[in-house]
Parts: structure tokens; C-alpha cells; sequence
């Protein structure tokens, strides 16, 4: 078999990136029943129809091909999971969100600590754009005040409530932290597919049904001259149609300082019942 295909091989005048001494073959086969020229390439003087990908022979040999099809595999398999399961959808929020602070796994409306009118008014605004969420409405929230003031544990606990009363409906959830997301793809730039992990993880933020972008501002991951960063939320926020929540210790004019006009834009709106101010409420962090 191996003697057939090397019969077929076609050079190509081009050398693998990994093995710069290997020149990369194209291989022959028999034209396909549904053979298109716009699709499958061109053929050779004898009919045969040309691979449209070029293979290192030392690559194969490491089983580079084989791992790249697993991983395709592997890839559609938790795709069709999460798209098309029940448990998969309800399951997103635990196996695929990015939280930093492992305690707001338990974070829920019944756990957050009021001790004064200014939290019990976030904390009835939550619980109505968590019934409105489940209702099917489609809008943005932003949740804005200083650190350590329930933001996350409030943004939490909307996800942890509509994802439990929308279980049997596939309705997605998912939490990112930004400083956290920042991390996860700049570790992922010491792998050779440098673009995988950052295709994944926007990719899952853009199609999920009800999102959290947590942090938003964090000075050691964002400032005015970072269009790398500024340009993974834009895209993001652009491809979505609502149903994002934002929490951030940066006002509106700090934003407007902070972040490109386009990005202010996408965050505000849609959101205009929805913008929480956390005023006149201490930070819960000190108060322990």
C-alpha cells in the first residue's frame, strides 16, 4: 500500500516548516464521482485528480496527520455535544467558564450578603433580569461599581439560576473572567497552532445564549493601545444579539478613556433598563 501511494507522489518544490529538509508531495487519486474544479482542485495530464493539501513524509511518519484528525474528531464530537445535548448545553457553565476566584461556584441570590438598602436593591434587580432572562427576553446588562462589591457574585447568580430553570430547554451559560481569558490564550501561545485555543474560546463566547464577561477593565490586561485584547471583546460583543452581561469597576467616562468608541457602543447597547450602579454599598471583601 505504502509503495502505491509513493508511486503517485507528486513534489511540490516546497519544504516542511518542521523538517526543512523534506520537500512536501501532493499525492494522485482517482477523480471523485462529485469531482469539482472550483472545489477539489486541479488534475494531472493523466486524469488523476491532485490531493489539495501537500503532506511531509516525516510528519507522517510521527503521526502529526493522524493526532490533527483525532483532534478534529475529538473537536466536533464536544461540539455536537454542547450544540445538540440537553446535559451538554446545562453542563457549559461548570466544564467551559473561566472564573478566577474558585468561591463563586457558590455563588447564588441566597448567599449574598445584604446589609443595607443599596444590596437589597442590586440584589432585586438581579433577580428581575434573571426572571426576564428566562422569560426569553433578549437585552444586555452591565453591572458597574468599585471592587469587591457583589458584581461577580450577583452576575454569577443569574447564570446559576437561568441555567438551572432553562436545563431541559438547551439554554447555554457561560462565565468568563477577562484577566482569566487573557491568560488561558496567552499560555496557549506556547503550542505551535497558536490561534487554536483563541478560535475556540471566541467562538464559544460568541454562540452561547446567555454570557458574562467579568472584570472588564483590569488594568493589568487592558489599556488604550491594546487593539490585540480591545479587538477580541469587539469581536465577541459584534457577533452576539444581546444576552451579555458585563461587570466592571470602570464608570461610563472611564470606559469611554479606557476602551475604543466602537467597543463603549457595542457594551451599552441594548442595555439601557439594564445598567446596575453598585453606589453606597462597602466592599464585602474588607467587611469579612
Amino acid at each position: 500500500m505504502r509503495w502505491f501511494y509513493t508511486k503517485r507522489a507528486i513534489p511540490t518544490g516546497m519544504y516542511c516548516k518542521e523538517h526543512q529538509d523534506v520537500e512536501l508531495v501532493r499525492y494522485t487519486h482517482p477523480v471523485s464521482t462529485n469531482y469539482d474544479p472550483m472545489i477539489h482542485g486541479e488534475l494531472t495530464a493523466e486524469g488523476l485528480q491532485l490531493s489539495s493539501m501537500a503532506f511531509c513524509d516525516q510528519c507522517e511518519k510521527d503521526g502529526v496527520y493522524q493526532k490533527q484528525q483525532q483532534s478534529r474528531a475529538e473537536q466536533k464530537a464536544n461540539s455536537d455535544f454542547i450544540n445538540h445535548s440537553k446535559y451538554g448545553k446545562y453542563n457549559l457553565l461548570k466544564t467551559h467558564s473561566l472564573v478566577g476566584q474558585k468561591s463563586l461556584w457558590f455563588a447564588r441570590f441566597n448567599t449574598f450578603r445584604v446589609n443595607g438598602l443599596e444590596e437589597q436593591n442590586v440584589l432585586n434587580q438581579a433577580k428581575r433580569i434573571a426572571r426576564e432572562y428566562t422569560e426569553g427576553k433578549r437585552f444586555n446588562t452591565v453591572f458597574v461599581g468599585g471592587a469587591g462589591r457583589g458584581k461577580s457574585h450577583l452576575a454569577m447568580a443569574i447564570l446559576q439560576e437561568v441555567n438551572e430553570n432553562l436545563k431541559d430547554k438547551k439554554f447555554s451559560t457561560l462565565f468568563m473572567n477577562i484577566s482569566e481569558l487573557i491568560r488561558e490564550i496567552k499560555n496557549s501561545w506556547n503550542y505551535s497552532d497558536t490561534k487554536a485555543e483563541e478560535e475556540r474560546l471566541t467562538t464559544l463566547m460568541r454562540s452561547v445564549d446567555l454570557l458574562v464577561i467579568d472584570d472588564l477593565g483590569t488594568e493589568s490586561t487592558f489599556s488604550k493601545d491594546n487593539s490585540w485584547i480591545q479587538g477580541i471583546i469587539y469581536n465577541i460583543y459584534n457577533a452576539r444579539e444581546g444576552n451579555t452581561i458585563i461587570t466592571s469597576n470602570l464608570t461610563g467616562k472611564e470606559m469611554k478613556t479606557a476602551y475604543d468608541d466602537k467597543i463603549v457602543s457595542r457594551i451599552m447597547e441594548g442595555s439601557k433598563n439594564s445598567v446596575v450602579k453598585f453606589e453606597g454599598i462597602t466592599d464585602k471583601r474588607k467587611s469579612k
